[in-house]
């Protein structure tokens, strides 16, 4: 199923009993939704903007679509804004965005730094302590300057507000850090007021173990988060790659790394039916996959692959940008839902 294919209107949105859903919807049907309820819209055209509020990524779609990706709550929110972070909450998860102009900053790793300091403040004030789902996008990602590349200064602010939280590795949420074309630094997340569960892969060493090679300070994220709430589960994976251990594998071969990350999607997968004892069988019963993509010229073999591997039922929308390594061609991060 490709992203075209996704539409939702007042009459036909799919039915959940979890706290909030993503979905791919038309503006006109944006527009019918109840305005209280929605969380955020995250556009990566800008053509597609809906509203002040909504959040613009630049990582342009490598299809085309009509279709926004919107986040709807179950139940009504309120809005507010905290210094530099704005949120949406009501009384089951809380929302919140920061835009940082990196021109107001010394460095990448402090402006990561004031970022996840500011962000652990205002969800402990907000008594919302647990992030269970994040996002981060800046540009340049692969840039290299004083001897690290810009996601190794990232690591290094984001390590060191980490740091300071109790029993900080087995409280990191699910992550994607993803490079865009240019514009601001932004974060975006999901926090609750009790925590989900830490999902590791047994192909991969977990990314807060890396060795020294990666960086002085390792990326802090867990491969996956499932959050139970009351009757549903929600099962979500951090961007995966083609790593295996901590290496990357099949530099030049954008096919075989589509494979090895869809291995390392299975092997997560298989981890929370056996281990966590979720109703999925395989990798077909994810509902979601956004799939981000260095070079446009490799779209069109990776939809081809990625489409007879999964089948017609895994909703997918594919976004050009720049992965972590300079030597990794791709990225994939899902999402799933189980009913108890």
């Amino acid at each position: 199923m490709s992203v075209a294919q996704i539409t939702t209107s007042k009459n036909t949105m799919p039915h959940s009993s979890a706290p909030f859903q993503i979905l791919l919807a038309k503006a006109g049907d944006i527009r019918s939704y109840d305005q209280s309820k929605i969380i955020t819209t995250v556009n990566y055209d800008t053509t597609h903007l809906n509203s002040p509020d909504s959040l613009y990524i630049n990582l342009p779609p490598l299809e085309p679509t009509e279709l926004t990706e919107v986040w709807l709550a179950r139940d009504s929110l309120v809005s507010g804004k905290d210094g530099e972070i704005e949120f949406r909450k009501n009384n089951e998860l809380l929302f919140g965005k920061i835009c940082l102009d990196e021109n107001q900053f010394d460095s990448l790793e402090q402006c990561s730094n004031y970022a996840y300091t500011s962000i652990l403040n205002f969800i402990n004030k907000k008594e919302f302590p647990y992030l269970i789902r994040i996002w981060n996008f800046f540009a340049n990602i692969n840039q290299v300057h004083n001897s690290l590349d810009r996601y190794q200064s990232f690591c290094v602010g984001r390590y060191n507000a980490l740091q300071d939280v109790t029993e900080f590795e087995r409280l990191l949420p699910a992550a994607t850090a993803i490079g865009t074309g240019d514009g601001k630094f932004i974060i975006y997340f999901i926090a609750t007021a009790k925590a989900g569960v830490q999902v590791e892969n047994p192909r991969q060493i977990s990314a807060y173990h890396y060795p020294k090679q990666y960086g002085p300070k390792s990326p802090t994220f867990a491969r996956a988060t499932l959050k139970h709430w009351q009757h549903v589960t929600q099962f979500f994976i951090s961007g995966t790659a083609s790593i295996v251990g901590h290496e990357t594998l099949h530099e030049e071969n954008v096919l075989i790394q589509l494979e090895e990350i869809l291995k390392n999607i299975e092997a997560l997968v298989t981890t929370v039916r056996d281990t966590h004892q979720q109703p999925i069988r395989d990798i077909t019963g994810l509902s979601f996959m956004k799939v981000y993509i260095r070079k446009p010229e490799h779209y069109q073999m990776i939809q081809e692959a990625l489409s007879h591997r999964i089948g017609n039922d895994v909703a997918l929308l594919y976004l050009q940008g720049d992965i972590c390594r300079d030597n990794l061609l791709m990225e994939i991060e899902a999402f799933a839902e189980f009913t108890h």
